[in-house]
């Protein structure tokens, strides 16, 4: 294009200068126009700024074919030294002597029938029923919370139960979505190494992590309610002890005076027999 450009150049210039010679040496009349040579001149100017960017535009693109060409390398070696192996999930296992810890056991692997497997491997709780109108009202409110911390623990463990079962009832899926997904990333072939393949792939394995770290947040909730209604039994046994100091300090010097009221009289009216 370069070659073109100068060429033009040239017969340009060959061209107004054999329109000169001519009005010199008697071959016609003098047609040199000034405006029409500095138009010629622009156009050339103009031919050659055109020629500077289409270079530029041809190094740019250059330049961008050799980085996709980079980009494109595939890496050496077998994808499969990658591979790692998956620990896989290990289910809960226990004696059943007396048939109280088979429902737990199936709860705890599947998440189901757990109401049914806490209550046959579990004390369970009797309600007062109307033997609670023989505890004195000072003692009602308090033997009423500890009741409900013990129906509180009941929750949060059959709760826990169910998670954890359900976990590892839907793990064959999620190990098999991971190993597709290992595959997939692992595949040395065409198809799978497109750039919309290569996206498609690190979505997948976006969700999947995401799945994950719900189902971790699930857990984490769950050994989170235990440890709140730990605390809530631990507090509640601190505020009575706290509550039994506070009467005894109330009610001290009654206390010590029906203590020792008569104490005298009844030592010195002591005879051994």
């Amino acid at each position: 294009m370069k070659t073109r450009l100068t060429a033009a150049v040239l017969f340009l210039g060959l061209l107004f200068g054999a329109t000169i010679a001519r009005a010199q040496f008697g071959f016609g009349l003098t047609v040199f126009d000034p405006s029409v040579y500095a138009e010629a001149v622009a156009e050339v100017s103009k031919l050659v700024e055109q020629y500077n960017q289409l270079v530029q535009t041809y190094q740019m693109i250059t330049n961008q074919y050799h980085q996709m060409l980079w980009m494109s390398k595939e890496l050496p070696g077998d994808f499969a030294r990658f591979r790692a192996t998956p620990t896989p999930w290990f289910l809960t296992l226990a004696a059943n002597t007396y048939g109280t810890t088979g429902g737990w056991i199936a709860a705890i692997n599947t998440g189901i029938n757990v109401p049914i497997g806490y209550q046959g491997a579990t004390v369970p709780l009797l309600p007062y029923g109307p033997a609670i109108s023989n505890v004195p009202p000072a003692q009602r409110t308090t033997l009423e919370k500890q009741y409900a911390t013990v129906e509180l623990a009941d929750g949060a463990n059959q709760d826990g139960l169910e998670t954890l079962g359900t976990l590892r009832a839907n793990a064959p899926q999620v190990e098999a979505a991971i190993q597709n997904i290992e595959d997939a990333s692992l595949d040395q072939a065409s198809d799978y190494n497109t750039e919309i393949a290569v996206l498609n792939k690190i979505n997948a394995a976006s969700v999947i992590a995401l799945r994950n770290t719900q189902d971790s947040n699930k857990l984490l909730a769950t050994l989170a309610e235990q440890q709140l209604i730990e605390a809530k039994r631990r507090r509640d046994s601190e505020a009575e002890s706290v509550n039994n100091h506070v009467a005894f300090m109330a009610r001290e010097q009654s206390y010590l005076s029906s203590q020792k009221a008569g104490a005298s009289d009844a030592m010195m009216a002591f005879r051994m027999p």
